[in-house]
C-alpha cells in the first residue's frame, strides 16, 4: 500500500470514528428498571420542581449586558458598543425582545440540553432575524455514511406542516456540552434526576387526587340492633341533619329518636404529607443546574439559611456556579455561529458585563479597602485610586504613596547583604531593560555608600522609636488619670443635684457632668503634650540622620511646623465626644446593675479614662506608638 493509499484509508477511518452517522443503541429506559421514566414526565413544563429553578435563571441572565470588545495592538481593549450583531440580538424580530429571545433559549438548554435560533438573512446573505425554535421541533441529522457530522436540520413545526430541511449555517445550535448517546447533540442537566422529577409530580397527583376523589363524609349515621331504614326515610334522616347543623349551627346539640350510632369519619391530612420526598427531587434539580435551593423558594433549601450561608452569599454562589458558566456556553456558540455572518471573530472577545448585577457587587466598604492598599502598596498612584473609589481625579493626582523606608536601585546593582544575597529590607528594584549598565567606579562608590547611609539611617529611627514611644506613654498615662479624677468628681456633683424638672433626662445630666468636667481644657493639656512630643521626635530624628552622615539640620521654622502638626494630630483624638459616649455607656451600663452614686460615679471615671477602648494603657499605648511613628515620618520628609 503506498503511502497516500494509506493517508487516504486513516483519514476514512478517523471521519467515520467521528461523524458517527447513528446515536449510541442504547435505548431510552433508566438502568435497573423497565419503566419509561422519561416519556411519563413529558417535556417538563408543569413540573414546578424545574420551572422554579428554570425561571430563577431565566430572570438572572438579563441583569447582566451582553457586550464586544476588541482588543487592540499595545493592548488597548475598545468596547464596541454599537456592533451590528448586538442591536441584532436586542431587536431579533418584529415580534419579540432579547429577553423574550433569552428566557425561551435558557429553558430549552436547562430542560433538553439544546436549544436553537434560526437565522432569517437578506439579500446579501446576513441574519437580519433571529427567531427561537422549541426544542421539540429542530433535529440535527447526519447523513447515513457519515461523511459529515450533520448535513442539515430537520425543522418540524407541526400543524400539519411538512418537515423542512435547514441549512447548518442558518440554525444556532446551544448544546450543554455533548450527549455521548448522540454526539450532535448536547446533554439534558436534569437528565440524571428523570425518577427525581417523576417522583415529586407522582406525589402532586397523589395529593390532588384524594383532595378531588375522596370526597368522604364528615360522619356516618346508622340505626342500632340491625334495623333497615326505608329509602325515604334515610333521604329525610340526611336532609334533617345537613339543615340542623350544617352552616352557623354547626356544634349544635344532636337528639335522636331511636337508638343511633353517629360515628365521625374522615382522612388524616398527615397522610398527604410528601415534604421529605419531594425535598429530595428539590435538592436534586437545583444541583444539576448550579443554583442553591434557597434562592429559588424551595423549603429544602430555607433550612440551610438558618444555621450555615447567608442568602447574599447564596446569591453569588448561584451566580458562579449556575448562571454565569451557562452564560459563557452560550457566548462560546455565538461567537462561533452567529458572529462570523458579521465580523471576523479574531481578536474580538464577547463576554457578559456583570457592572449592574446587584448579587455580584461588592461591599463598598470591602472596594475601597481593596483600593487603598494597591494605593498603600504603591501598585496604583493617586488618580488611579481615586478614580476606583468613583471620586473626581485630576492630573495632579498623578502620584505614588510608598513608604520612606523603601529604596529604588537599579535592578542590575541590587545591593548585597550580609549574607551575600539581594539585600531584602526596604529595597525596590528598578525595572531594567536587561542590560548591565555598569557605572564608573567612583560614581558606584559613592552610590553604595549613599545607600549604606540611609539604611543605616533607618535602623537607627527603628532603635529610636521604642524610646520615644514609652516616653510618650508616661505623660499620656498622667493625664488620664487626672482625667480620671476629674470626671469621678464632676459626676458626684451632677448626680447629688436633685433635677430642676421632671422631664430632665440623660441627656441633660450628660450635659452637666461635661460643663463640670471642662473637656476643653483636657484638649488643650492634650495638644501641648502632642506638641512636645512630636518636638522631641524631631530632635532625635536629627541626631539620628546627623550620626548616619546624612548632614542635615532642623532649622526653627521646620521645628515650629512640625509642633504645629503634632497641636493638629491631637485633634484626632476628640475627648469631648469620646467621653460623652463613655458617660453614656457607663450610665446606661450601671443602672441595669442598680448601682448608686459612688458606684455610678466611679464607672464613669473609668470609661473616661479609658475613652474608647478598655483601658487607659492600651489607650495611651495605641496613641503613643501611632503618633510616634508619624512624628518620624514627618521629620524625616
Amino acid at each position: 500500500m503506498s503511502p497516500d493509499q494509506y493517508k487516504a484509508r486513516s483519514a476514512a477511518k478517523v471521519a467515520t470514528m467521528r461523524h458517527s452517522a447513528r446515536p449510541s443503541p442504547q435505548g431510552q429506559m433508566l438502568a435497573r428498571t423497565r419503566f419509561d421514566y422519561r416519556s411519563q414526565i413529558g417535556d417538563c413544563l408543569d413540573a414546578s420542581v424545574v420551572t422554579a429553578p428554570v425561571q430563577f435563571l431565566q430572570r438572572s441572565l438579563p441583569e447582566a449586558r451582553l457586550a464586544i470588545r476588541k482588543r487592540k495592538r499595545g493592548g488597548a481593549i475598545e468596547d464596541m458598543l454599537d456592533h451590528p450583531m448586538l442591536a441584532l440580538i436586542q431587536a431579533p424580530n418584529p415580534y419579540y425582545g432579547d429577553i423574550a429571545l433569552w428566557f425561551g433559549t435558557i429553558l430549552s438548554r436547562c430542560i433538553d440540553g439544546n436549544a436553537y435560533w434560526m437565522k432569517v438573512r437578506n439579500r446579501a446573505g446576513r441574519p437580519v432575524e433571529l427567531w427561537y425554535v422549541p426544542h421539540w421541533m429542530m433535529e440535527p441529522v447526519a447523513p447515513h455514511d457519515g461523511n459529515e457530522f450533520i448535513s442539515h436540520y430537520r425543522y418540524a413545526p407541526g400543524g400539519g406542516a411538512e418537515p423542512m430541511r435547514i441549512d447548518p449555517h442558518d440554525v444556532v445550535h446551544f448544546r450543554h456540552g455533548i450527549n455521548p448517546r448522540n454526539l450532535r447533540k448536547g446533554l439534558s442537566p436534569i437528565d440524571g434526576a428523570i425518577r427525581e422529577i417523576f417522583m415529586d409530580l407522582e406525589a402532586s397527583n397523589f395529593v390532588a387526587s384524594l383532595l378531588r376523589n375522596m370526597g368522604i363524609p364528615g360522619v356516618v349515621i346508622s340505626p342500632k340492633g340491625g334495623a333497615m331504614p326505608a329509602p325515604d326515610d334515610v333521604e329525610a334522616t340526611k336532609a334533617w341533619f345537613q339543615e340542623a347543623f350544617g352552616g352557623d349551627r354547626r356544634g349544635g346539640p344532636l337528639v335522636m329518636g331511636a337508638p343511633t350510632d353517629v360515628t365521625p369519619y374522615g382522612f388524616n391530612p398527615q397522610q398527604m404529607n410528601m415534604s421529605e420526598a419531594r425535598d429530595i427531587a428539590e435538592e436534586r434539580i437545583c444541583a444539576l443546574l448550579g443554583v442553591p435551593a434557597a434562592i429559588v423558594g424551595f423549603g429544602s433549601g430555607l433550612q440551610q439559611t438558618k444555621v450555615g450561608a447567608t442568602m447574599e452569599e447564596l446569591r453569588k454562589l448561584a451566580w458562579h456556579n449556575g448562571v454565569l458558566p451557562m452564560g459563557r456556553e452560550l457566548i462560546d456558540e455565538l461567537k462561533r455561529s452567529l458572529l462570523p455572518d458579521f465580523d471576523d471573530p479574531s481578536g474580538l472577545d464577547l463576554y457578559w458585563n456583570t457592572d449592574e448585577v446587584l448579587a455580584l457587587q461588592e461591599d463598598e466598604e470591602k472596594q475601597e479597602k481593596r483600593w487603598l492598599e494597591r494605593l498603600k502598596g504603591g501598585g496604583i498612584d493617586l488618580f488611579e485610586y481615586r478614580q476606583g473609589i468613583g471620586m473626581e481625579a485630576d492630573d495632579s493626582h498623578r502620584i505614588f504613596l510608598r513608604p520612606i523606608n523603601v529604596i529604588e536601585v537599579p535592578s542590575s546593582r541590587a545591593p548585597a547583604g550580609r549574607d551575600g544575597k539581594a539585600a531584602r529590607y526596604g529595597v525596590k528594584h528598578a525595572e531594567g531593560d536587561g542590560h548591565d549598565h555598569a557605572l564608573p567606579e567612583g560614581a558606584r562608590r559613592a552610590s553604595e555608600a549613599a545607600i549604606e547611609r540611609g539604611r543605616a539611617y533607618v535602623r537607627m529611627l527603628e532603635r529610636q522609636e521604642n524610646g520615644l514611644r514609652e516616653a510618650f506613654e508616661k505623660p499620656l498615662m498622667r493625664l488620664f488619670g487626672r482625667m480620671r479624677s476629674a470626671a469621678r468628681a464632676a459626676a458626684i456633683a451632677a448626680l447629688e443635684t436633685p433635677k430642676t424638672t421632671k422631664a430632665e433626662g440623660d441627656e441633660d445630666l450628660i450635659a452637666r457632668i461635661m460643663e463640670l468636667f471642662d473637656s476643653e481644657g483636657w484638649q488643650a493639656e492634650l495638644t501641648q503634650a502632642y506638641g512636645a512630643h512630636y518636638l522631641e521626635v524631631a530632635n532625635a530624628v536629627q541626631d539620628a540622620a546627623e550620626r548616619a552622615g546624612l548632614g542635615t539640620n532642623l532649622p526653627d521654622p521646620v521645628a515650629r511646623a512640625i509642633v504645629a502638626t503634632g497641636g493638629r494630630r491631637a485633634g484626632l483624638v476628640d475627648i469631648d465626644a469620646q467621653s460623652r459616649a463613655a458617660i453614656f455607656q457607663a450610665l446606661a451600663e450601671g443602672r441595669a446593675e442598680g448601682e448608686g452614686v459612688q458606684q455610678l460615679a466611679d464607672r464613669i471615671a473609668l470609661y473616661v479614662e479609658a475613652g474608647p477602648w478598655n483601658a487607659a494603657e492600651i489607650r495611651a499605648r495605641i496613641i503613643a506608638r501611632t503618633e510616634t511613628k508619624f512624628a518620624q515620618n514627618l521629620s524625616t520628609i
